[in-house]
C-alpha cells in the first residue's frame, strides 16, 4: 500500500545603457515636432466642452468628441487661457492606449470637491474612490475548517472531495464594494474589474508574457519543488491569508505661471499578511507575506507591460490621473485664474450609468505537484487552493510639496506652443507640437541620440 505525504497550502487574497568615457561630452537640443497622429499633443478647451456638453444632454446624445475627451488617451495637465478665457486640458492622443472618459473626470472631480460625502447627522463623511471584492468572515471560516480536514486526511479519495468542498466554498459569491464614488459607473466598474483580474493574475489562472512576472501560486510552487527536491522541510507555512490592493505611488507635479503638468502619479499594488482572529473576523497583522510582497512588488515594477497586455490597467492609471487632476485643479484654482465656471461638470451633468455587479463568485485555483522519490515506494503531492480578495484605494493627497517650479523655461515655453496654436476661440480642441529633448553624445567612440516626448 502506497503511503502518501500530503501538504496543503492555503493561500488568500484580501486583494544597460552603454556608459561612456568620462570625457565624453553631452549636448542637449531642444526641437519642436509635430507628431502623427497615432502620438501627438492635443489641447481641449473646458469652456467650449462644457459649452458642448449643456447642449447635447438637452437633446439626449452627445459625440464621442465629447464624451471622450476628443480623443485624448493620456492626461497630462492643464493650461490657463487668460485671453480667451479658458483652461485647457492637456495630453497626449496615442491610439494604443485606451480612450479616456468625460465621465470618469467628472466623477473624480465631484468626488474631490466632496459632491459624494454622506451627511449623517451634522457630519459629512467623505470616501476616497476605491472598492474591494471581498469574501464574508463565515466563508473564511468554512474554508479554514475544510483546508484543516483536508490537512489530517490520508485517502487520496477523502483528499479529492475535500478539494471539491474547497472549490465549491472559495467560490461563494463576494460582496462587491465601491467607495467614495457612485457605485454604477464606469468609473467603479473599471476599479472592481481590475482588483478582479489582478486576483487571477495572482492565483495563476490568467497568465502574461512578461519576463519576470510570476503569479503568486507559481512563485509558491517554484519554492516547494525547491524545498522537496533539496529534500528539505516544506518553508512555506501552512496557512496565510494575504489582501492585496492597488495604490497611489509617487506623485509629484511641475509648474509655472498658468500650467502645471503631472510628472508621476504612479500605481502600485500593496499587500498586508490576515488572520482569522478568534472571534472569526479577518483582521490584518501589519506586515507582508514576504512571497506575497514579492509578487506585489514585481506586479507594480511591470505596471505598464502589464497594462499593455491587460488595457484595464492602464484604464485604472487614468483613473488615478484623474484624481490627481482633481486634486490638484482644487489645490490650485486656475479656474478662477481663467475665470471659467465649472459647475455644470460639477452638478448638472448627467453621469451614464455602468452596471456593476455586487456580487462576484470568489476565485480559486489549484495547482499539483506529483515528485517521486525513495520514500518506502511513495510519492508526494502538493496542492495549492487560491480564492482571492482585494481592492482599490485612490488616496492621493497633495500639498505645495508634490509641486516642483520649472525653471527651464520649458514649461513657459509649452504653454505658449499651446495657445499659439490654438485655431479660433470657439474651438473644442486642436494638436500642439510637442517639444522634443535631443541628446548627442560627441567626441566618442560612437554617436547616440534619444528622444524624450515631453508634454
Amino acid at each position: 500500500m502506497k503511503k502518501w505525504a500530503f501538504w496543503s497550502i492555503l493561500f488568500t487574497f484580501s486583494v544597460f545603457l552603454l556608459n561612456p568615457a568620462a570625457w565624453c561630452k553631452d549636448q542637449t537640443k531642444y526641437t519642436q515636432k509635430s507628431h502623427s497622429s497615432a502620438s501627438q499633443g492635443r489641447a481641449v478647451s473646458m469652456r467650449v466642452l462644457q459649452e458642448r456638453l449643456k447642449n447635447c444632454q438637452d437633446k439626449g446624445s452627445c459625440p464621442p468628441d465629447i464624451t471622450q475627451l476628443a480623443g485624448l488617451n493620456r492626461i497630462y495637465g492643464y493650461v490657463v487661457d487668460t485671453t480667451t478665457p479658458d483652461l485647457l486640458l492637456i495630453g497626449k492622443v496615442d491610439e494604443s492606449l485606451p480612450p479616456l472618459y468625460l465621465e470618469d473626470f467628472v466623477v473624480a472631480l465631484r468626488n474631490v470637491w466632496l459632491r459624494y460625502a454622506v451627511l449623517k447627522g451634522n457630519t459629512y463623511y467623505y470616501a476616497n474612490p476605491g472598492c474591494s471584492i471581498d469574501p464574508s468572515d463565515k466563508v473564511m471560516g468554512k474554508l479554514q475548517e475544510v483546508g484543516q480536514k483536508i490537512l489530517t486526511s490520508s485517502s487520496p479519495s477523502d483528499i479529492e472531495k475535500g478539494i471539491d468542498a474547497w472549490h465549491k466554498i472559495c467560490r461563494s459569491p463576494q460582496k462587491v464594494s465601491v467607495l467614495g464614488v457612485p457605485f454604477d459607473t464606469h468609473f467603479g466598474w473599471v476599479m472592481v474589474e481590475a482588483d478582479y483580474i489582478m486576483k487571477k493574475l495572482a492565483d495563476g489562472s490568467d497568465t502574461l508574457d512578461i519576463a519576470g512576472f510570476t503569479s503568486l501560486s507559481d512563485m509558491t510552487l517554484t519554492r516547494i519543488k525547491r524545498d522537496v527536491l533539496q529534500g528539505k522541510s516544506i518553508s512555506i507555512p501552512l496557512s496565510i491569508m494575504n489582501r492585496f490592493w492597488f495604490y497611489p505611488g509617487k506623485n509629484d507635479y511641475q509648474e509655472d505661471k498658468g500650467i502645471v503638468i503631472i510628472k508621476n502619479c504612479a500605481v502600485k499594488l500593496l499587500t498586508e499578511e490576515e488572520y482569522l482572529d478568534k472571534s472569526g473576523k479577518i483582521t490584518g497583522k501589519g506586515r507582508p507575506n514576504p512571497k506575497a510582497a514579492e509578487f506585489s512588488t514585481n506586479f507594480t515594477v511591470r505596471y505598464s507591460d502589464i497594462a499593455k497586455q491587460r488595457p484595464i490597467y492602464a484604464e485604472l492609471e487614468n483613473l488615478f490621473r484623474f484624481v490627481a487632476l482633481g486634486r490638484i485643479i482644487k489645490f490650485k484654482s486656475p479656474q478662477k485664474e481663467a475665470a471659467i465656471d465649472l459647475r455644470f461638470l460639477m452638478d448638472q451633468y448627467l453621469i451614464p450609468k455602468k452596471s456593476v455587479s455586487e456580487q462576484l463568485e470568489g476565485r480559486s485555483n489549484v495547482k499539483k505537484f506529483e515528485h517521486k522519490q525513495d520514500v518506502q515506494g511513495g510519492y508526494q503531492i502538493i496542492q495549492l487552493w487560491l480564492p482571492s480578495c482585494g481592492g482599490v484605494g485612490i488616496e492621493i493627497m497633495i500639498s505645495q510639496k508634490n509641486f516642483v517650479k520649472d525653471t527651464t523655461g520649458k514649461l513657459s515655453e509649452l504653454r505658449a506652443t499651446v495657445l499659439n496654436a490654438r485655431p479660433t476661440p470657439g474651438a473644442l480642441f486642436w494638436d500642439y507640437p510637442r517639444m522634443k529633448k535631443v541628446e548627442v553624445k560627441k567626441n566618442c567612440f560612437f554617436a547616440k541620440r534619444y528622444a524624450l516626448i515631453q508634454p
